[in-house]
């Protein structure tokens, strides 16, 4: 891959507008989001994802690593 030519940061109102078209109903103000904000597809995207990356094999909700 030739990243060399890529963007390395994104304009502020870029990814506010992109965040606001998906849903997300909370302050732009702060420097980090909130997932209470964000619609419920969006919560359930971000908890399979947590879920996925995690290290425990223990827990009942938890995909086994061998699984992974």
């Amino acid at each position: 891959m030739n990243d060399h030519t890529g963007n390395t940061s994104f304009p502020k109102d870029e990814y506010q507008n992109d965040l606001i078209e998906r849903g997300y109903g909370g302050q732009m103000t702060k420097a980090s989001l909130q997932k209470g904000d964000f619609p419920p597809p969006m919560k359930f995207l971000f908890h399979t994802l947590v879920i996925c990356v995690s290290n425990k094999t223990i827990a009942f909700n938890e995909i086994p690593l061998k699984i992974q």
